[in-house]
């Protein structure tokens, strides 16, 4: 009987076992190994394409051996790429990758790494992914396992991050004289509870009685326009959106503020006669300091028009010949827009024919040679022909070279005059990082400079997170303002693609913020690129600096922390400060030491009296 028990037991045994391996889709015992390439990026292991569920949790797990000596940018990615088909042919097309663990080179025995994640909408398949990046070294993988969630599981974590019905897009800056005010929602319905899920959307502004209602689209952007009969007039107003449930009952509310002001004159840019890059690492135009804050991705008339009125004054400029080039550097110059111009690392008879179409256009005020040439395994030394023969052209414009890590830019920096570092924070790593990273660029120009360092930016929605929120309004000008506390002397914005069409991707309250943001910079834009003085702030989360032209001494204040903050800064210059872009605010000064609050990732700028 005991012998039959014994039968019985491991035939159970074994059924739970296959009951918990019934969700795997990929288990690859190994052990595999890659070994690492010191001067290239793309050393790579990687599994098979599995098919996969879209909206659908999933855990990977391997274990790692690990014998890398390194190079100062040396890393191991373990990541999960995620495809979606791409034809009716057949093939695939990537979605997103999803980091589960980034290694620094080291000596390790097999250890365990394991995230979850979860599969986009249109998700067809997985695939593991191990890169080993300008590795000098090996490394080993196995139990490599891809599995769904069980249902519990899954269902924990969506508790975790369960969200509001809607995440509201109501506009925040407008002009005087605008006749419509773009609004919209986004709906993420896979994390909402299903008795919250609303029906209809409305959009209000009471004081010029403005009121719209849509039906809700669910998983879906949706956003319109509110027309009304006369233009706005400066001033703040009051927003109010509200999300209601099939019968009627309200189960969100979310206000805002509408604050409408006159376009601000930016003036003649153009032609672009001279440009320099000063000791303090300014660029000056045509004799004049100028804060560069572009966007990326912008390629017909429409766009740079749209792009002018913003109140950004340069865009990325490429297109794949000298006349179709000529003709989107002839858009900027009619839009009063400086060009940016992308070469792509070309050399010799395409250099040739581009240079004689666009070398002396009166927009183009930048040669940018490549866009993230670490990451494509583009050496300072396959640069170097290209930045020899522009030199020779003798065009009297800087180069600049933009990079995925900021690490990287001691290799490249004596290619070029302008070096720019792209970092996405959000929802990833947060302001703190933005800040971080500034530093470093600007760590490798002591004054004095001959190079002008600059950041590109985030201006997209959160396409790596779930839930799919859109960063906010104070993130976005916080962003801006972390990397000019930092030293940053440019911004770039990536990308207008997402935030600027009329499409799916379009979110208003980013576009509109850009109004009162670029307006901000561009009145500010003596003073942030005068003297810069970092003051030491309690809580640490909070960073400032104050900055001076010897007319004006305004004080910039970043909460980088997602909790509000009692801040207390000393070393102010004057007597008191006055909130400037806000409600005026007066902060007394005693003794060099001020003391506010300041909310969560915003900003607070204030004048020194």
């Amino acid at each position: 009987m005991k012998k039959l028990f014994m039968v019985f037991a491991a035939i159970f045994a074994l059924a739970t076992v296959r009951a918990e391996n019934s969700n795997v889709i990929l288990n690859l015992a190994g052990p595999f190994s890659q070994k690492g390439i010191p001067s290239s990026v793309w050393s790579t292991w990687r599994t098979k394409v599995v098919p996969a569920k879209p909206n659908t949790w999933y855990r990977v797990s391997a274990e790692i051996k690990s014998m890398m000596k390194g190079t100062p940018q040396g890393m191991l990615r373990f990541r999960v790429r995620q495809v979606k088909q791409r034809s009716a042919k057949g093939g695939d097309d990537s979605i997103v990758f999803s980091n589960i663990q980034i290694l620094k080179p080291s000596i390790l025995d097999y250890t365990p790494y394991s995230g979850v994640f979860m599969t986009k909408p249109n998700c067809i398949g997985l695939q593991v992914y191990f890169i080993l990046n300008k590795i000098d070294g090996s490394a080993q993988f196995k139990n490599i396992k891809l599995e769904e969630l069980s249902k519990a599981e899954a269902d924990k974590i969506m508790a975790e991050k369960q969200v509001e019905p809607a995440f509201f897009s109501a506009p925040a800056y407008a002009y005087t004289g605008e006749k419509f005010l773009p609004w919209g929602y986004r709906i993420s319905k896979l994390f909402v509870a299903p008795a919250k899920l609303p029906a209809k959307i409305s959009f209000e502004v009471p004081a010029i009685k403005v009121k719209a209602e849509v039906n809700a689209v669910m998983d879906k952007h949706f956003h319109t326009k509110a027309w009304f009969k006369n233009p706005l007039k400066a001033g703040k107003y009051n927003v109010i959106m509200k999300a209601f449930d099939a019968k009627g009952v309200c189960v969100l509310e979310q206000k805002s503020t509408l604050t409408v002001f006159n376009r601000p004159d930016y003036g003649k840019r153009l032609p672009v006669k001279s440009v320099v890059i000063d000791a303090e690492g300014n660029t000056v135009i045509n004799g004049k300091k100028t804060f560069l804050n572009g966007v990326y991705h912008v390629y017909t008339e429409k766009e740079t028009r749209e792009i002018n009125y913003q109140g950004f004054n340069i865009v990325e400029a490429w297109m794949p010949k000298p006349e179709s080039y000529k003709k989107f550097l002839d858009y900027c110059a009619k839009n009063n827009i400086y060009g940016n111009c992308v070469l792509k690392k070309i050399t010799g008879e395409k250099l040739q024919n581009l240079m004689a179409a666009i070398k002396d256009h009166p927009a183009v005020v930048s040669w940018d040679i490549e866009d993230e040439p670490s990451i494509r395994n583009i050496t300072p030394e396959k640069l170097a022909p290209c930045v020899s023969e522009m030199r020779a052209f003798n065009t009297g414009k800087p180069f600049r070279i933009s990079f995925a890590n900021e690490t990287v830019i001691p290799s490249y920096k004596h290619l070029c005059d302008i070096v720019a570092a792209h970092e996405y924070v959000i929802p990833f790593a947060g302001l703190a990082k933005m800040g971080e990273t500034t530093r470093i660029i600007v760590g490798n120009f002591p004054v004095p400079r001959k190079h002008s360092p600059q950041v590109t930016t985030q201006s997209w929605i959160h396409w790596h997170d779930e839930t799919r929120r859109p960063q906010t309004v104070e993130q976005t000008k916080s962003l801006a303002w972390i990397s000019i506390v930092n030293g940053a002397k440019g911004l770039f914005w990536y990308s207008f693609r997402d935030i600027g069409s009329w499409d799916s991707r379009w979110v208003p309250h980013l576009w509109s913020t850009f109004k009162g943001l670029n307006a901000q910079i561009f009145e500010l834009e003596d003073v942030i690129l005068g003297k810069r003085t970092v003051i030491k702030c309690a809580p640490a989360t909070v960073e400032a600096a104050v900055f001076t032209n010897g007319k004006r001494t305004v004080v910039i204040a970043v909460n980088t922390a997602k909790s509000a903050a009692n801040v207390s800064m000393s070393a102010i210059p004057g007597k008191s400060m006055t909130e400037l872009y806000a409600d005026g605010a007066k902060v007394a000064v005693k003794g060099g030491k001020a003391v506010f609050t300041i909310p969560a990732e915003s900003t607070r700028i204030f004048e020194v009296k």
